[in-house]
């Protein structure tokens, strides 16, 4: 003969189950939701403050960059390659930046000053010089295989300060750079190029 306690409780433990279940179905929809809320959150931050994007325009980082018309420049502004920029890391010689001096000549006609994309020549303490079409970095040739050919420089020698860069474009005789506008301060730099997506689509480094 059954206990009628036992029967008693195995009702109530059948009763209980609905809400039991309820409640962890809650419980992981809450988790989830935390789980995306979070995962959107650190998306954003990390696309505010550590990674961004750029479209080269224009010629004046050919041929390791294209603008979309190779070594002629076109007037679709958003055809070019992308570069995908890392806003946190240390700058140095060589590196491929973006960056938005204060050059009147970059102001457009809304008076708002471009973005523009450079190579790192100098930095902090350098001196760089360009005479009889070289460039010289604290007194030493600079060797350059990522220019476009021979340069037609503008002479002119400059030693740069704390927290100063000096930027010039890989297509020397086609590029507004540090040459014409002087030394760029790191505040301006708008992040540090570490991936590169082709016009192909295509994925590559600097």
């Amino acid at each position: 003969m059954s206990d009628p306690y036992d029967i008693e409780n195995s009702e109530l433990m059948d009763m209980s189950t609905p809400s039991s279940r309820k409640k962890k179905v809650i419980v992981t929809v809450i988790i989830l939701l935390l789980v995306v809320v979070l995962a959107v959150t650190s998306a954003l931050v990390v696309k505010i403050y550590v990674i961004s994007t750029f479209v080269v325009q224009g010629t004046s980082m050919w041929p390791t960059l294209d603008g979309g018309a190779g070594a002629q420049d076109d007037n679709d502004l958003a055809n070019g390659e992308i570069l995908y920029l890392n806003k946190l890391a240390k700058i140095k010689r060589g590196d491929i930046i973006v960056c938005t001096p204060d050059w009147e000549f970059l102001k457009d006609k809304n008076g708002d000053r471009r973005s523009i994309v450079k190579r790192v020549i100098g930095v902090a303490g350098d001196t760089v010089e360009v005479r009889d079409n070289k460039v010289y970095l604290n007194g030493e040739p600079l060797d350059e295989p990522y220019i476009n050919g021979f340069m037609d420089a503008i002479d002119g020698t400059w030693t740069l300060g704390d927290s100063e860069i000096f930027c010039m474009g890989d297509n020397r005789n086609n590029s507004l750079d540090s040459r014409v506008g002087g030394p760029i301060p790191l505040s301006k730099v708008e992040g540090k190029c570490f991936l590169i997506k082709g016009i192909d689509g295509k994925l590559r480094t600097p």
